[in-house]
């Protein structure tokens, strides 16, 4: 048996939903889901038992609270729309990805250099990949997928 991390209540290990909150069982941090004992929410381990207390990645609007790596994107821009918006105005195709302020120093940079389009472009490769998978940081530079 668990013990559900929002309430403490006992729980089956298959359970969807806490019987006695209606929670995911892992979705809080108030308890230890192997003894059950009241831990501090910022805790990553049990004071009681000396398990590693499960984390979940909490979401605050569209900024993951937990920083690069943060929740899955429900959304991914398709590949014909990040070229056009390149094309039109990289700006707005940055900020397909709430990213744009960054687009528009990116924009800056290009003009004010001139090879600053092609690292720039590269940058906004590696955005529509990693996109594809979880949603970015605002001021998130050349991303890893």
């Amino acid at each position: 048996m668990a013990y559900c991390r929002t309430c403490g209540n006992e729980v089956s290990d298959k359970a969807v939903a806490c019987t006695g909150c209606g929670v995911k069982p892992n979705d809080g941090n108030q308890f230890c889901q192997e003894c059950g004992k009241e831990t501090n929410p910022k805790a990553i381990m049990c004071v009681a038992c000396g398990v590693n207390l499960k984390k979940i990645n909490p979401v605050i609007g569209n900024v993951s609270v937990g920083g690069s790596g943060g929740a899955p994107n429900d959304k991914p821009v398709g590949v014909g729309d990040a070229i056009l918006w390149w094309l039109c105005c990289m700006p707005i195709g940055f900020s397909q990805w709430n990213q744009a302020a960054k687009g528009w120093l990116w924009l800056i940079i290009t003009l004010l250099t001139g090879f600053g389009g092609i690292v720039c472009l590269v940058d906004y490769i590696l955005c529509y990949q990693a996109q594809k998978k979880r949603k970015l940081d605002e001021w998130e530079f050349f991303p890893s997928a």
